[in-house]
């Protein structure tokens, strides 16, 4: 079936693996005239065809077949939309052949919609069991969700100069310091402004772009008569020297499309192309296309549906090797079932180091086509990866290229919506970025940024809530890194980590207990800023220890108090010498007496709890209060709370309160808040000097 260079990504000769479903009906001869048309492959003249036919007969089963045959000529051409709409009227219309489910699952996945595309699948996969394609939609569909909640660390952005409202793909770079691009557009020429009948586009040409030193990108133009002609010329590739171009030229004479062909051409010393020459790859009757020349010229890939030793079915990706430049092409090798199926594999770009990137409908993918990696592992052997999103998306894309060795470079999209991209950056968790297309198919920009990560922590008083200016950080990591920082003015460091190493960090300042931290880059696969507040507990002050809560009128510690405890046991053995006074303090409801005994259980419960978890009991006092000890306001708990700092919450407090002037609501919310900051549990540093006992 004859090809041209963008629609060989979309106008498809399947092999399908089973029986074809036929059904008796007489076509009309709109319907005949339609089907030749289309069987020429120009959609664009076979959809108003196709419409009048269905306008004109009264066959339901012609009907049936008409609007597959609409919806077949708007997939192929790209238009997943409408080839949606049109898929779903054939069904509903009883169209007998299960492949429109299979079709219409692959639109539906296209646009985005993969629950319903899902539900496609496994109704074709009910009525052809055997063929794999439905396997593979189920399984591409259940990895979507998973992929887009977890994209990839590459960074998307339109090259908005490169793109028009027309199509523009298959970048690639013409020169050593990257800052030439050629591609393919449909965007009009001057003397070829021609349009394709099968595209419904002007005809293909290569364009060049040319980077200045601030790193904008030039109007394209198009490259010369030698390189475009009157028909579709595209895909370029250049070897390592950048002197030879290889790229794809499909002629159409009299309204027939001939083959696609391979045709290359060497640069002179003056930077121009003088003529074009055919590459003899296989017979004339056989298209070839997409060629991915290697830096040496010594390894030719691309993409043909021929039918020889290998063939996989669709199109398939194939080379031919030489042994020096003078030497004549060898025959064509099939790369093989690990990168080639039934589906379509197109678009190869062969990097340095041999791994091979290209596109495939049918491996499991986001929708459309999705590019692949596919590393060597032996003689004829291949990794095959999915690059996921965000390279990948809903629709088509292909034709990628890279910066030499770097993570960075271009390829194709047609994501005509908006797409939402998750980038962490240094002082941000993730910012949403919107990546959007400019027409049709369109050039993107990517890189995939170094991993970076890095811990910043702000030190504060517990009780004033203000920065502890000039404190030393002691940085420990398990590569051996130990080094000491200071806080500034504001209490904050910040130090960059290292990948896979565990870290600890404690926090020293005269009159203060110790703070420590950890913080770990193992198993990280992204960038992570790790921002911490360390709460610094002041020796001699009362130190609230929070959500220490137990049932009402009881003193046994519950589970969850247990769990906040854990914040006390580390400060104990962070600071060996030190002993405390645990306090346990009551509101001011029920008697004065009983309150007293309460918290005394309480403080004595804490303490017993601590002694469990390996504190000597000579570092522990416990001290109930009751009701005793009203809580002062603290700067830190004047930020927490709906009272000023200095505010005594005793009972005259509580009696202004309930004196004022606010609502009910707002008289019982305030003392419900004053009692529960009254009932807390604290504790203090009293001594300094103990000696623990050495086993």
């Amino acid at each position: 079936m004859n090809i041209t260079l963008r629609n060989i990504t979309i106008v498809l000769f399947i092999l399908l693996p089973y029986i074809s479903f036929t059904q008796d009906f007489t076509k009309s001869k709109q319907t005949i005239k339609a089907d030749l048309i289309f069987e020429k492959n120009e959609l664009v003249n076979a959809i108003p065809l196709y419409t009048k036919a269905y306008e004109k007969t009264k066959n339901k089963q012609e009907k049936a077949y008409l609007k597959f045959k609409i919806a077949e000529c708007y997939r192929l051409m790209g238009n997943s939309k409408k080839a949606v709409s049109k898929y779903k009227s054939a069904i509903a219309k009883k169209y007998w052949d299960p492949i429109v489910y299979l079709y219409y699952a692959d639109m539906l996945k296209a646009n985005g919609k993969y629950e319903l595309a899902g539900e496609q699948y496994k109704k074709y996969k009910d009525k052809v069991p055997t063929d794999k394609r439905a396997d593979m939609g189920i399984e591409s569909c259940n990895k979507i969700v998973e992929w887009m909640a977890v994209p990839t660390r590459y960074n998307i952005r339109n090259e908005k100069k490169f793109n028009s409202k027309y199509s523009e793909y298959s970048p690639c770079y013409s020169n050593k310091d990257y800052s030439e691009v050629y591609f393919t557009s449909t965007r009009p020429k001057d003397n070829y402004t021609k349009i394709s009948p099968v595209t419904g586009e002007y005809y293909t040409d290569i364009f060049v772009s040319e980077q200045d030193k601030k790193g904008d990108w030039s109007d394209p133009v198009f490259v010369d008569d030698t390189i475009c002609s009157q028909w579709d010329d595209g895909t370029p590739s250049f070897a390592g020297d950048f002197m030879t171009l290889y790229f794809t030229r499909c002629i159409v004479v009299k309204n027939e499309l001939l083959n696609c062909q391979i045709y290359k051409s060497k640069m002179d010393a003056q930077g121009l192309f003088n003529k074009v020459d055919i590459i003899p790859l296989v017979a004339d009757s056989i298209t070839v296309a997409h060629p991915s020349i290697s830096a040496d010229e010594l390894t030719l890939y691309f993409v043909s549906d021929m039918i020889a030793k290998g063939f996989q079915g669709g199109k398939d990706i194939w080379k031919v090797e030489r042994k020096s430049k003078s030497d004549q092409w060898g025959k064509p090798i099939n790369l093989g079932p690990q990168i080639n199926t039934k589906g379509n594999e197109m678009f190869p770009y062969i990097r340095e180091d041999g791994r091979l990137y290209f596109s495939s409908d049918y491996l499991p993918g986001i929708g459309g086509l999705d590019i692949f990696v596919a590393t060597p592992t032996g003689t004829d052997q291949w990794d095959v990866q999915n690059m996921k999103y965000p390279i990948n998306t809903a629709q088509d894309d292909f034709g990628i290229v890279f910066k030499g060795n770097k993570e960075e470079g271009l390829f194709t999209s047609t994501r005509i919506r908006s797409t939402i991209i998750k980038v962490e950056t240094e002082d941000k968790a993730a910012e949403e970025v919107q990546v959007k297309s400019k027409g049709k198919d369109d050039i993107f920009h990517f890189i995939l940024p170094d991993i970076e990560y890095s811990l910043s922590a702000t030190i504060t008083d517990a009780n004033s809530a203000e920065p502890v200016a000039g404190a030393k950080v002691q940085i420990y990591g398990s590569d051996g890194t130990d080094i000491v920082l200071e806080t500034g003015e504001e209490g904050s460091f910040k130090y960059k980590l290292k990948q896979n190493t565990d870290y600890l960090y404690v926090v020293r300042d005269k009159g203060y207990l110790h703070g420590k931290g950890k913080a770990s880059t193992k198993n990280l696969a992204n960038s992570k800023h790790f921002k911490k507040e360390i709460v610094l507990a002041k020796i001699g002050e009362s130190i609230k220890i929070d959500n220490i809560f137990y049932d009402s009128g009881k003193w046994d510690l519950r589970d969850d108090a247990k769990e906040n405890l854990q914040q006390l046991i580390n400060i104990l053995n962070d600071n060996p010498n030190i002993v405390i006074e645990l306090s346990s303090h009551t509101d001011m409801v029920g008697d004065y007496d009983a309150n007293e005994v309460l918290s005394q259980k309480r403080a004595q419960s804490v303490v017993n709890y601590l002694i469990s978890k390996g504190i000597d009991k000579e570092r522990l006092v416990a001290k109930g209060y009751g009701e005793s000890t009203a809580q002062i306001i603290t700067p830190r708990l004047a930020k927490e709370t709906s009272f000023k700092e200095g505010d005594v919450l005793n009972e005259l407090f509580i009696k202004k309160i309930q004196e004022s002037t606010e609502s009910k609501d707002e008289i019982d919310k305030l003392i419900k808040e004053a009692n529960q900051i009254n009932r807390r549990t604290e504790f203090k540093v009293i001594a300094t000097d103990y000696i623990p006992d050495i086993d």
